[in-house]
């Protein structure tokens, strides 16, 4: 009888901890699959930023109520950064997509374009020199160089597409009559070039006057003699190109695409430059070579900037996005 009670007491005890063991175990699972599957609420954040460019400071700010953690992956391969807000800085131009993960399941993402480091013109650093108004042929045009901080040359006189003179101080001698066009770039960056014109005259040709026998007249009564006022003569200014709109300027870049213009048309603008050096959504090119690009192409701009010479008003170089793949 006492051994048959043992059996029954041990017997429902082993019943009752499997059953709470059962409980324990399927609120468990309960309880994981209640949190696991508990569906996400949008995540949303704001992009905050002057401007969207390299080495420019980007704010990002959660606008998530949802209680819980985040995390912010800014499409760089950089550092997850954590918080209701953070700040980020982008070292290369591109499109990025970035993502808050709250909790570590539910996302919300943005894509976000960033641009080339804007360029400044500094006017210091602008290449400078002086010229006279005109010269002839067969005369020797020397120039100075009054560049600061100059370490290297390339001089340019307009007679042929390459450098004549890597000298600080060149001489140089014209073969032909016409407008040139001189130009100077100094430690090899194009952007503060120097461009002036120089009017080359023709060779002045003596005609040999034969020898005549001039016989005396009567000596007339002396007349009295005036010499005439001076007149002084205004100065001249130097060549400045003609004003042009960034809004014009992109308009004739559509009729280039369109096929109704060319590269030459800007030739007033850019100062005869075909060359000019450009960026074209990050691409380095010249002007002429785009200009082929686009010929034919739908092109819509995005943003177009133009960065011109104080002195002369020539535009020198430019930077422009653009939605047609083109390179």
């Amino acid at each position: 009888m006492g051994a048959n009670s043992f059996k029954n007491n041990h017997i429902d005890q082993s019943v009752i901890l499997f059953f709470i063991f059962t409980i324990l175990a399927s609120s468990s699972v309960f309880a994981y699959r209640y949190f696991t599957n508990k569906p996400c609420v949008p995540v949303e954040f704001e992009v905050e930023a002057n401007n969207f460019r390299v080495g420019e400071i980007i704010r990002f700010v959660d606008k998530t109520t949802e209680k819980g953690s985040r995390e912010w992956h800014f499409g760089d391969s950089s550092k997850v950064e954590s918080g209701s807000s953070t700040f980020h800085i982008y070292d290369r131009p591109g499109e990025y997509e970035v993502s808050l993960v709250l909790d570590g399941r539910c996302e919300g993402f943005a894509n976000i374009t960033i641009l080339e480091k804007a360029f400044i013109l500094d006017s210091t650093l602008l290449a400078t020199f002086s010229i006279p108004e005109s010269i002839r042929v067969g005369e020797t045009l020397k120039i100075k160089d009054e560049t600061k901080a100059a370490k290297s040359w390339e001089w340019r006189f307009g007679e042929t597409a390459e450098v004549n003179s890597t000298e600080q101080n060149p001489s140089y001698v014209y073969q032909e009559p016409g407008l040139k066009t001189i130009s100077l770039v100094v430690n090899g960056d194009v952007r503060y070039a120097t461009k002036k014109k120089i009017n080359v005259l023709p060779v002045i040709k003596e005609h040999k006057l034969k020898k005549t026998v001039v016989k005396k007249k009567a000596e007339a009564p002396p007349s009295i003699k005036y010499k005439p006022k001076e007149l002084k003569e205004e100065p001249k200014e130097e060549f400045r190109a003609p004003d042009i709109s960034t809004r014009d300027f992109g308009a004739k870049l559509l009729e280039v695409a369109d096929e109704k213009a060319s590269a030459k048309d800007f030739s007033e603008y850019i100062c005869d430059n075909l060359q000019m050096p450009m960026s074209a959504k990050g691409k380095k090119t010249t002007f002429v070579e785009f200009c082929e690009k686009i010929k034919g192409k739908k092109l819509k701009i995005k943003e177009l900037e133009l960065f011109r010479n104080k002195k002369n008003n020539c535009v020198e170089y430019i930077t422009i996005r653009y939605s047609t793949k083109l390179f």
